[in-house]
């Protein structure tokens, strides 16, 4: 009877040596070091990254087990009960998708998408529902958070439109965040002409004044 067992233990032997062995020569690693050589046989590498052997039970069977992508194990490779274990590489989370901000902590399903941020919020009375802020109108700096389902930042303050003679025959003046001077002025009809000017290029002016409708800096 223990000629039958030991016969049929090599011939299982040959059989995942055989297997094991089909692998391209490409394919061919050194088994890596651990605990489980103590108790496992016929260790091989298989797929370049996967780990099989024939590994002893408590009770004194050999059962054939496999380990997959044993490169990303940290610390020993162990047998645990005939099953070959290792404790894994902390996978990083996923990259945060958003700006920063406390909203992180009670909302879900962020997406951000030019300059728009949406997600599902918490509300205090413990349901999750749809929000929407354009983050273009936050102060630089100032924290995101979810107000009772709400995201929410302190707005941006209003830039004061600078001084010049326009003023007497413009009106509805209004200074964008990128620079850009905007109002409604005078032409010499009478008639109103929207009209723009970018501060940005305008340097060293000593004054901004109306040209028949028309915005300039001088």
């Amino acid at each position: 009877m223990r000629s039958f067992l030991a016969t049929g233990l090599r011939l299982a032997g040959l059989i995942l040596a055989l297997g094991l062995m089909a692998g391209t020569a490409a394919e061919a690693r050194s088994v890596p070091p651990g605990s489980y050589l103590r108790s496992c046989r016929d260790a091989q590498v298989r797929d370049g990254a996967d780990l099989a052997a024939f590994c002893a039970t408590r009770n004194g069977q050999w059962v054939v087990t496999r380990l997959n992508d044993f490169p990303s194990c940290r610390g020993d490779i162990s047998n645990q009960d005939g099953q070959l274990w290792c404790q894994r590489r902390p996978v990083p989370p996923p990259p945060a998708v958003g700006p920063r901000g406390s909203y992180r902590q009670t909302c879900t399903r962020v997406e951000f998408r030019n300059g728009v941020l949406s997600a599902f919020c918490l509300t205090r009375g413990g349901n999750y529902q749809p929000s929407v802020l354009n983050t273009l109108t936050c102060q630089p700096g100032s924290d995101i958070s979810n107000q009772n389902g709400q995201l929410f930042c302190p707005s941006r303050q209003r830039l004061q439109p600078p001084p010049g003679s326009y003023m007497r025959t413009c009106r509805n003046i209004s200074m964008g965040l990128g620079g850009v001077l905007r109002a409604q002025c005078q032409r010499v009809n009478g008639s109103w002409n929207p009209t723009a000017l970018n501060m940005n290029n305008c340097g060293n002016y000593r004054d901004i004044s109306n040209q028949n409708g028309n915005l300039a800096c001088f």
